[in-house]
């Protein structure tokens, strides 16, 4: 079943309702007012038969130029228009403006309904349908076609429907899939049900019980009924007119133009980077920072409109502008909308939603227009790259891409391409961009060689340090790039350090000597370890530089630290360890005693070493005895 929704347009006194009424059995006109003085003012909505595989609804609105406002809401979302030209009147000024409307949208399906044929002859309905086709030449309504009906004698309404059903079946129709998102254009109550509210389910599905956010509020409401056009229904998909009963709010808190949404899809923003059209009607201009009236989704909105790339804008003019909204919306990418001057208010501009949460844009900016610009293009790859490019070092979420209509599907199978030509790294939670990971790469190993480049004893740079170093605090990406480097074996690891290019130090001339020298003096002397004092003379009581050496020492694996400052071979440590183990694999348990007897050490060296086996888990103290503690046993 396809479903499709028909807007009506026109000048006011065109005979739209009466067509509608005509083609669907119902009167749109619903409020006493409207009866009163024979002119639409709100929404009004029927559905309409075009036969089988097509579920249809009619928007008909109001054609005074006192309710554009209202017109324009429901002139976004339409499928398909149907645009109402009196045969005895011909255009006017509201054909004009409903048609300037409709043009700026994108609608691309229409039919053009001359009405009161009853009225004219032959001759007069070939001009006004000649002054039409002027009207629509060059548009992406060129060449709809034409019906010339009369509500009166019954004439083409029958042939209408026709049309319709054939012009509706050829429209591009909704996507079935995506996320459920639905601007609410009428809120009231029924006692017994609580708030309703009606809409055209622009995208998704929604069935009772759904739990749902209203937007740009962020309150969570849940459906407990579903209906279209007064019928219960198990579901609403995209494309159908539709009424929510909901719960968890009243009806004075929802408002016209409020969105019920997925939770957590739609971002909310006051600043929204869009592409406009400017009107092709005459005077319509833009300045930087004007004030306008956004009509988005069922809701108008004022903004102060900043241009990016251009001083000022005329008719059929189109240019980025950054909307500044006095209130916030929920907006996706690629949303159309309209734009209407402050006052007096006419119809100015149209356009898409390229950011529809962005920051504070300065104007000019060549850098931020070109990644707009591939925002713009509407092609995957190149949204995700820019986006990516855009997030720098803090990464892109997925889940973000939603708003730009890339759905999980299309998503994976677009990073899947891109990873594939370098353009785009993944850790899993996050997207980066190809040469932000390239640049990163390059000022961690900038920063390690600038620490340790100007001095050879420091052997790297603490994790943390280096987090800071390279500019990544916060990033995720730092701990990617560790492990990459990692894997490339670019990148070495030690103590919570971290060094570039290779894992040892490559030492040269009195250093080296140093180094071997005090190695030299902790292997020669055993398990009877030298203290700092003895080890000062050998570094000509330079302790700076003495120290320094220990830790290379000690970084490297060679030498371990015992009793505060005592230093013993690392080889040496594990001799003394499978001493111990002996002991205590034929005995249990091993007293000091017996450990000094064993390694001929005296209470100075034996009480040290034993309590550094003590912490390190080789032993368990147990009143005067040792017993195998965990990393003897080998134990986890």
């Amino acid at each position: 079943m396809k479903h499709v929704i028909i807007g009506t347009a026109g000048h006011v006194d065109h005979g739209k309702t009466e067509l509608v009424k005509a083609l669907t059995g119902h009167d749109t006109d619903r409020l006493a007012e409207e009866k009163k003085r024979g002119i639409s003012i709100v929404l009004g909505f029927a559905p309409i038969d075009l036969g089988a595989g097509i579920e249809a609804g009619v928007v008909d609105v109001p054609g005074h130029e006192r309710f554009v406002k209202n017109m324009v809401s429901g002139a976004v979302g339409v499928d398909v228009a149907l645009i109402a030209v009196a045969a005895d009147e011909g255009v006017m000024p509201q054909t004009d403006e409903h048609f300037e409307v409709l043009r700026l949208l994108g609608v691309r399906s229409g039919v053009i309904a001359l009405t009161k044929m009853d009225l004219v002859d032959e001759e007069i309905a070939g001009v006004v349908e000649s002054e039409v086709t002027d009207l629509l030449e060059g548009t992406q309504l060129e060449g709809s076609p034409f019906v010339r009906t009369s509500v009166v004698s019954g004439e083409g309404i029958e042939e209408l429907r026709a049309e319709l059903a054939r012009v509706a079946a050829g429209a591009v129709g909704r996507s079935p899939g995506g996320f459920f998102r639905m601007p609410i254009d009428r809120i009231f109550t029924r006692s017994g049900i609580g708030t309703i509210v009606t809409g055209t389910t622009w995208s998704g599905r929604v069935s009772t019980g759904d739990e749902l956010s209203l937007e740009p509020q962020g309150r969570r409401v849940r459906v407990r009924e579903v209906q279209s056009f007064e019928h219960d229904i198990d579901e609403s998909v995209s494309g159908m007119r539709t009424a929510l009963a909901l719960h968890g709010v009243k009806v004075e808190d929802v408002h016209t133009g409020d969105q019920l949404v997925e939770p957590g899809v739609l971002p909310v923003s006051s600043m929204i980077d869009v592409r406009i059209e400017m009107s092709r009607l005459p005077g319509s201009k833009l300045k930087n920072n004007q004030r306008v009236r956004f009509h988005h989704a069922a809701a108008e909105l004022l903004a102060r409109a900043v241009l990016l790339d251009s001083e000022h804008l005329g008719p059929g003019e189109s240019g980025m502008i950054q909307l500044r909204l006095e209130k916030p919306a929920a907006a996706m990418a690629g949303d159309r909308f309209v734009l209407r001057t402050y006052s007096p208010m006419r119809i100015l501009a149209g356009g898409r939603i390229v950011s529809p949460s962005a920051p504070k844009e300065k104007r000019f900016q060549e850098e931020r227009l070109a990644i707009l610009a591939e925002l713009d293009s509407g092609d995957a790859e190149r949204v995700v790259t820019a986006l990516a490019a855009s997030a720098g070092p803090a990464g892109l979420e997925p889940e973000k891409l939603a708003m730009y209509g890339i759905g999980p599907e299309a998503t994976a199978e677009t990073v899947r391409s891109l990873e594939s030509t370098g353009a785009l790294v993944s850790d899993g939670g996050r997207l980066y961009h190809g040469e932000t990971v390239s640049s990163y790469e390059e000022k961690i190993v900038a920063a390690l060689e600038d620490v340790t480049g100007g001095n050879e004893l420091v052997w790297g740079v603490d994790r943390e340090e280096l987090r800071s170093l390279a500019g990544l605090t916060g990033s995720p990406l730092f701990d990617l790039l560790l492990e990459k480097g990692k894997a490339e074996k670019r990148l070495f690891f030690k103590g919570g350090k971290v060094r570039a290019g290779s894992d040892e130090l490559e030492l040269t001339g009195e250093t080296k000597v140093l180094v071997e020298k005090l190695e030299a003096f902790i292997t020669e002397a055993g398990w009877k370890f030298p203290m700092k004092g003895d080890l000062l003379p050998i570094a000509a009581g330079d302790e700076k530089k003495m120290n320094s050496c220990i830790h290379i020492l000690q970084d490297g694996g060679k030498i371990v630290r015992v009793g505060g400052e005592g230093w013993i071979s690392a080889r040496a440590f594990a001799d003394a360890v499978a001493k111990v183990a002996g002991i205590i694999g034929d005995k249990g348990e091993m007293t000091i005693g017996e450990f000094k007897d064993e390694l001929g050490l005296s209470r100075k060296y034996a009480v040290p070493l034993l309590e550094y086996l003590d912490m390190s888990g080789y032993t368990k103290r147990e009143g005067d005895a040792r017993v195998a503690g965990p990393a003897l046993k080998g134990d986890s």
